[in-house]
Order: C-alpha cells, then structure tokens, then sequence
C-alpha cells in the first residue's frame, strides 16, 4: 500500500484520529469524532459529509475497474470492487447503505434469492418505490459493496427507496451493524457446505449474532424449523413466524422436532396448498402481521413446492411490515418469475425441434430431497443431474449420500444422465439409490455434453429437469444463451 493511501485509510477509519476536514480547516470545527454521525437517507453532518467526499474517487475506481473487467472478459465486477473498496476503505459500505431509507435482510440456507425476488416482485407494486438488490445472488460483503458501487452516481449518490438484499449466513453478523436493517428474514436452517460453514450450530450462532447487533429490526423466521424458532429467543427484537399447516410441514426435513407456534402468536400460515401439473403452486393464507388480519383465500406463486410456499410467506410478511398493503402484495406475487436457476425454464431449438430444460437448484441433502419429492409424480421424467464441487458449490460431496435420491424409486422415470466435474460420484450414489438401476447410467463430466446428448434423447416439446449445483447452473445457462454478472 502506497504512503498516502495508508494515511487516508487510516483517516477515515481510526476514531483516535482527526477527520480530513480536521487537517483542511484546523480547529474551525472543533466537535469531537463521535458527535459526527448520520440517520438513514438523511444528508448528514460533517463526519457524512466528508465520507461523501472521499465516496467520489473510490466510486470511479470501481466504475473504472468493472469496465476493465468486462472489457478483458474477466468478470462483470460483482465481487472484485467491493473486495479491493473493503479492504482499504472499510467505511465504504455503511457510507453508501445509510443513503437508502428502507434495507431489509434476507440470510438462510435455502431459499434466499427466490424471497428476495418475490419481495422485489411485491414491493415493486407501491407507489415511488425505486428497489435496489444484489439480484446476482453476490451475497458476500464484497458482492453486496459491489452492488452499492455499481449503482451509485459519480459522486457516491444512490437514488434508492428500499435496498432488499440477500446475505450469506456468514457475513450477516460481519456487516449487520453497518447496515441496520428494519426487517431481517430468516428462511431455514440445514447443514449446508460444511468445509465452508462447519456444523450447523455455528450457523445459527452466526445469524443469531447478526440479528443482536440490529435490537430495533423486526424479524421474519421459519416458524416450522425449530432452529429458526429459537433464534431471537432472549432478544428484544419483535418477531413474526411464518409456517404451514402441520399435514405439510411434518414431512419436511427439518434438524429436530417440529416447531409449532403457539396460537396468537404474530405471522403467517398457509393451507390448502396444491401443487399443480404445471408446477405451479396455489395455497391459502391466514394470520397477523403488522398488527394487521390477513386472510387470502387463495395466492399462488410460479415457483413449485412446499418450501417455495414458505419464501411466498416470507416475502409477504416483510411486505407488510414494510409497510404495503397485503393486496397490493398478493398482486405483486402473481408478476413473480423464477430466479435464476431456480425452477427457470431454458428452450433449446434446432430447426423444428424444441427441448424445454427446467431447472432446479440444489446445494444441499435438504433442497436435494425436497426437489426429488417434486418430480416424483412427473409422467415419464427425464433428468440430469450435474455436480461440481468449486468453491462456490462446496468441495466435500458426501452431502450426495445424505441426501434422499432412494425417492426416484418412486418417480416415473424414463432416463437420467450425470454430468459434471463430480459426474461419477453421481453415478455411484445412484447405483445404491435406486432398486434396479441400469446396467449403464450415462455419465458425461462436461455439461455441454449432456445438453447434447439430451437434445438428441429427448422428443420435441419435451420437458428436461435438471438438477445442478450452483457452478453448474451457471455453466448450463451460459450455454443455453443466458448470462449473469456473478464474478
């Protein structure tokens, strides 16, 4: 690090040092450090001021350095900026989020994304609403100060009603206190990437953590999952659960027994679901939040399952709260579509033929087993199940032998084909899973290789599943034509 950058780092950061303004104008402003402080989307005081000075060269530096990036073809500038800006400008990001009125949090294991895109779908129905939200899935603290930096003006400005992000279970308790939510989600709890995270008791320490930093948010949990029920046990923050009616919830593979809240306690229910042929989901909903009786006799959400059912809740509670009509919000959800990955539907055409890829995200034994449930009743169902082991979808693949593939048993099977850098280990865990499995399951480690070999098996108008990890799906929709900035 160059001298003068150390210094400014170090102005900016060391309470027991003066502010730049200090060295400029003397003694002009004689008010001590801690009196310089700011409220959310207000202008702020001096301590503000000056931040929003230094903000001006270190936006056009990471402007400057995505462009290079996208230019050389070596990213899209999600995580590098707000890595290097966090680094060596840590105040970046509280600097930066303070500017916005309404932040909300969304962290668990499964099911981040799609709330996050359903709330974006609801919000988005009020009147002045201008939403920004890591819709990348960069969910890490850099990816999350990327985001802040891509979307600021050139002189550190952001135009934003409502920041909705999505945080990593690990980062909550590192940026929480920076970011102050009014409203923290908590979708579910499950052993996930245990080379990354460890067990999952330090997981829940982590996001219990998070949350204690914010005693002010209002927070939004899995009332079914017994770890998420716990979570602000002992701490002052008003808390809403959201659940299903016990002949769902019991099948779900929670870690313990079953929670159930007890009656009038605040948030959100959901009964009569059905799950319909074409994978859409339709349930009823019932109950209080933000001291307001919500009874929708039916809502239904493009996403397929149960545990798409808990998000749709999720996202309507946090709705509320912040402040629209549930109406407006039930509205909202009929404009939903898929995240990324997660039940998309990707087309493939050539000449007159055309194949239909749905695709189903799993990342741990939990979404693994719950996506197997869904496709057991498909008519003739055609699979690929591609498994990589990066960084991003975690390096140990035991969670394979966790996880319930014995379920295709009971599914309509016609063919399945593994692909990806784990390809045979796939393979293995399916000759143990299934009863009578063919002598040969086709196994193909590059993925555009199963695209192929798919195509090729599959009858036009075909519907292919598929069931990737996350660099996998990220590879599949590359190939398929689609992109995402995610690097």
């Amino acid at each position: 690090m160059r001298k003068s950058q150390a210094v400014l780092v170090g102005l900016v950061n060391a309470p027991d040092q003066p502010i730049l303004s200090d060295l400029i104008w003397g003694d002009t402003f004689a008010v001590p450090w801690t009196e310089y402080s700011t409220s959310r989307g207000s202008p702020g005081t001096l301590r503000s001021a000056m931040n929003q000075l230094l903000l001006i060269p270190i936006v056009a530096f990471a402007k400057a350095l995505t462009l290079v990036l996208r230019l050389s073809g070596r990213g899209s500038g999600t995580a590098l900026p707000g890595y290097l800006v966090g680094q060596y400008f840590p105040f970046a990001l509280g600097a930066l989020v303070q500017q916005i009125p309404t932040v909300v949090a969304i962290t668990g294991t499964n099911g981040k994304t799609t709330t996050q895109t359903m709330l974006d779908a609801m919000v988005s129905q009020g009147e002045g609403i201008k939403i920004l939200r890591n819709r990348a899935g960069a969910n890490l603290s850099q990816g999350i100060l990327s985001e802040l930096l891509k979307q600021s003006n050139a002189l550190g400005r952001l135009d934003f009603s409502h920041a909705i992000l999505e945080v990593e279970e690990a980062t909550l308790p590192r940026i929480a206190a920076l970011l102050q939510p009014q409203v923290i989600a908590v979708t579910n709890l499950y052993r996930d990437q245990l080379d990354a995270y460890g067990e999952i008791d330090r997981t829940e320490k982590l996001i219990r953590d998070g949350i204690a930093q914010c005693p002010t948010a209002q927070v939004v949990v899995n009332g079914d999952d017994p770890r998420t029920a716990r979570l602000t046990q002992g701490l002052p923050n008003p808390t809403y659960f959201v659940s299903l009616a016990e002949e769902y919830a019991r099948f779900l593979p929670y870690e313990g027994k079953l929670h159930r809240r007890e009656p009038g306690t605040p948030g959100l229910e959901a009964t009569k679901i059905r799950i319909n042929e074409d994978l859409t989901t339709d349930f009823a909903i019932h109950g209080t939040a933000a001291d307001q009786t919500i009874d929708i006799p039916q809502a239904r959400t493009a996403s397929p399952g149960f545990f798409h059912v808990y998000n749709a809740l999720t996202a309507l509670t946090m709705a509320t709260l912040m402040g629209l009509a549930p109406e407006l919000a039930i509205q909202g959800l009929q404009t939903f579509q898929p995240a990324f990955g997660r039940g998309e539907i990707l087309s493939r055409q050539v000449g007159d033929k055309t194949v239909h890829y749905r695709l189903l995200l799993v990342k741990n034994p939990a979404s693994f087993s719950l996506s197997l449930e869904l496709l057991r009743h498909i008519p003739a169902l055609k699979l690929i199940l591609a498994i990589n082991d990066n960084t991003a979808d975690g390096k140990d693949v035991s969670w394979l032998w966790d996880s319930e593939l014995e379920r295709l048993n009971q599914a309509h099977l016609d063919w399945v084909l593994c692909s990806g850098i784990r390809a045979k280990d796939m393979r293995v865990r399916l000759k143990y899973a299934l009863d009578n499995p063919p002598d040969a399951i086709p196994t193909v480690e590059a993925i555009h290789e199963s695209i192929d070999q798919s195509f090729a098996h599959a009858l036009d108008g075909d519907t292919v599943f598929v069931m990737p990890t996350y660099t996998a799906m990220l590879e599949f929709r590359k190939l398929m034509g689609k992109t995402l900035d995610i690097v």
